[in-house]
């Protein structure tokens, strides 16, 4: 029952980001753009974990670039595969990246880092609560990612 409550709540969510009128998305974004840059968890962190936004999601490409000009060291996911999870590469810049299996970009190479010297994480999202729980997509790949990090 749970899941079917779970995949339906992703089905809704997806269609009202799908459908937002673009000149309101890009307020929003805006606005998670200069609370994550003015945040104490950004200006404290060194390392960057972030997810690189797809479709209708909250544009990462942004904060991705600024951090990169910032100094700090930015991770992003690779998808290895559905039962092994994910893994963070370092980029340089929004270039070092192409797309992946599933459509989404990513980086090449398989230089790896541990998950343990990541300082900060931007998870995607399709729903929150108040204390902070999260319904992704589904496939579990950022919530496995997480239990590896010492955040």
């Amino acid at each position: 029952m749970i899941q079917k409550t779970k995949k339906k709540l992703r089905q809704s969510m997806i269609k009202k980001r799908d459908v937002m009128e673009p000149n309101l998305k890009s307020i929003k974004d805006n606005i998670i753009y200069n609370k994550v840059i003015n945040s104490t968890e950004y200006k404290d962190a060194a390392n960057i974990f972030v997810y690189v936004s797809y479709k209708s999601e909250v544009d990462t490409h942004k904060i991705i670039s600024k951090a990169i000009v910032d100094g700090k060291r930015v991770f992003v996911p690779k998808v290895i595969s559905k039962e092994k999870g994910m893994e963070a590469l370092e980029i340089k810049g929004l270039h070092d990246l192409k797309k992946g299996s599933y459509g989404i970009l990513e980086p090449m190479g398989s230089d790896y880092v541990k998950p343990q010297i990541i300082d900060l994480i931007l998870v995607p999202g399709l729903a929150f609560d108040k204390k902070g729980g999260r319904i992704g997509y589904g496939g579990g790949f950022y919530d496995r990612y997480m239990k590896l990090t010492p955040i």
